[in-house]
């Protein structure tokens, strides 16, 4: 395997508990290990119900685990109108 893109999909909706720190840990390892990135995605499907707070602690524990995402942070409702056209045609 080279230049592997996994990506971490946190919900915005709490602090990270030890799973997410399983799975960050795996996904930015297996990117690190194998000469790729990885993507950070916040999977949030409900944008008007998550709090800035919980995004500013993810990202913020995510760096504290060793790691960093780059330019590749991104938010799943940014894709929305994409992802309708998608399911539409």
């Amino acid at each position: 395997m080279t230049d592997a893109s996994p990506r971490g999909f946190p919900r915005a909706n709490g602090y990270l508990h030890i799973g997410h720190a399983k799975s960050i840990c795996l996904n930015f390892g297996l990117a690190r290990d194998f000469g790729g990135v990885t993507h950070l995605r916040f999977d949030d499907t409900n944008p008007t119900k998550e709090e800035e707070e919980y995004v500013q602690s993810i990202l913020q524990d995510v760096r504290w685990l060793g790691f960093d995402w780059g330019e590749h942070l991104y938010y799943a409702s940014d894709y929305f109108g994409q992802i309708y056209e998608w399911r539409s045609s």
